[in-house]
């Protein structure tokens, strides 16, 4: 039986997203994932909290040849993580692909005029759905505006208020006054 499968945890450049494409990164991940995953080829399928999203589809991380392919975009730098709580179970280690890639520019991270996928979208639709951030290593959790305060590769999305759970922390911060 055939399911759409929406990868956990990590974001490709768009290829097509309201009429916009983030050109050569958005090609290069949707090739390379076909070359992982050529049609017809067998993998393991894990869940995590949410076996599902709005859309009917299957939110899972996917193994090939023993290989988890989620992480694997993230080392070549075809991908960002896309963390979503409460989905954690390959958090760290997705965290900390998306994080060598990063800081050795590989991939997407060496065009430093590339958004983020998820930033693309927003700039596109003109918000956000994710309600507050949080940061995977401090377990602290901001306001969206304030997600500049985690590094991208340690953000950890939050759609639902009541999803910010022991061992995260939501943080309060201060106003500042206008003009001062």
């Amino acid at each position: 039986m055939d399911h759409p499968i929406r990868m956990l945890s990590i974001d490709t450049p768009e290829t097509h997203f309201l009429g916009a494409s983030q050109g050569r990164w958005a090609e290069a991940a949707s090739a390379r994932l076909a070359e992982l995953l050529p049609e017809g080829a067998e993998v393991e399928i894990q869940t995590d909290e949410q076996p599902c999203d709005a859309y009917g589809r299957v939110l899972a991380y996917v193994l090939s040849g023993g290989r988890l392919i989620n992480q694997q975009l993230l080392e070549e730098g075809l991908a960002m993580t896309y963390i979503v709580a409460p989905n954690l179970r390959h958090a760290q280690e997705l965290s900390e692909a998306a994080r060598s890639s990063f800081t050795e520019r590989r991939g997407m991270f060496s065009d430093e005029s590339l958004l983020l996928p998820y930033e693309f979208r927003w700039s596109l639709r003109g918000q956000s759905s994710a309600k507050l951030v949080g940061s995977l290593s401090q377990r602290e959790v901001y306001a969206l505006s304030e997600r500049e305060r985690v590094p991208c590769w340690d953000r950890v999305f939050f759609f639902d208020v009541r999803d910010v759970k022991d061992p995260f922390v939501r943080i309060a911060t201060e106003r500042r006054p206008r003009g001062g």
